[in-house]
């Protein structure tokens, strides 16, 4: 079931920011603020509340005429997005999370990039983290990947760097997002990265070294569960090798196979750490199997014999 709160908004704006949101409360008022005083101005803005329980659309109802808001039974965040990309009226789709900030050029950085780009079909920003540097950056991309990036745009194998795609970052046109049949709802945490390989196949994906959001690290970011995150990474390497047969040779074969150990080698750790033993070893083993001559695999096993 799907409830729409309609706002007197621009009924032809150039871009649609879709925001997510399952019981932010707490958060969702400051990342509102900060996409409505976005540089930029010919957007619109869509809130998919995704059957939340602890208020937010209470907290929502002050914005009524601001926001487009539409409600949905608990169906995750990718159909949450999905919704959303379908109500849209603008030609660029742009996605924010709930929980997090956009700085103020967000936008206009982002729309820069595509107006002069017309065969990309999407472009990523960088981020920069809410609390101040993590593991030592300041960046969510380090500036030497970043620059790289920048400059020769983003692969078939960057994607697989977790820091790469994260969806409120990026900017997309509507219409290869469509051509491709939008997010895949299975997934629970990488339809991001499924996503996006499903679009580079068909059209070059760019980037701007900039920082266009905020990212907030706190208890309740689904990112946090690792096991899910190396499960749907080796779902969508799976279906990159089945549907996308030709990233093997763009990728090397060997390429491509060291990926898939190193998910498995990141699932295992997930689950040594959850006191799944069993697991854990099958996971190694596996990874070890890809990569037999590396000799971190190994030691990992010896260690959860």
């Amino acid at each position: 079931m799907e409830t729409q709160s309609h706002a007197r908004t621009n009924d032809n704006p150039l871009i649609s920011v879709v925001i997510p949101t399952y019981n932010r409360r707490a958060y969702i008022v400051e990342s509102l603020e900060s996409v409505l005083h976005q540089s930029f101005r010919d957007f619109e803005i869509l809130v998919v509340d995704d059957g939340s329980t602890d208020g937010t659309e209470e907290v929502l109802r002050s914005y009524a005429h601001r926001i487009r808001y539409i409600r949905q039974e608990n169906r995750g965040a990718a159909a949450a997005r999905n919704l959303g990309v379908r109500h849209a009226r603008g030609s660029y789709i742009a996605f924010m999370d709930s929980d997090d900030l956009s700085t103020p050029h967000h936008l206009q950085k982002l729309y820069d990039f595509l107006a002069r780009h017309v065969l990309h079909a999407m472009v990523i920003g960088n981020g920069a983290y809410f609390e101040g540097k993590f593991h030592n950056r300041s960046t969510v991309i380090s500036p030497k990947k970043a620059k790289r990036l920048e400059e020769k745009g983003v692969s078939v194998e960057d994607l697989f760097d977790g820091r790469v795609i994260r969806l409120q970052g990026t900017m997309s046109r509507r219409t290869a997002l469509e051509e491709i049949g939008l997010l895949d709802e299975w997934f629970r945490l990488s339809y991001d990265l499924d996503l996006a390989l499903r679009l580079v196949k068909k059209h070059p994906i760019g980037f701007v070294n900039e920082v266009v959001y905020l990212y907030r690290k706190h208890g309740t970011n689904i990112s946090a569960d690792d096991e899910l995150r190396s499960r749907e990474n080796l779902r969508a390497l799976e279906k990159l090798k089945r549907d996308y047969p030709e990233s093997l040779e763009l990728i090397g074969r060997r390429g491509f196979y060291r990926m898939v150990a190193h998910r498995y080698y990141r699932l295992a750790k997930a689950l040594a750490m959850k006191g799944d033993g069993p697991g854990a070893r099958e996971a190694i083993g596996l990874a070890a199997a890809l990569q037999p001559f590396s000799l971190k695999y190994r030691l990992y096993q010896l260690r959860w014999l």
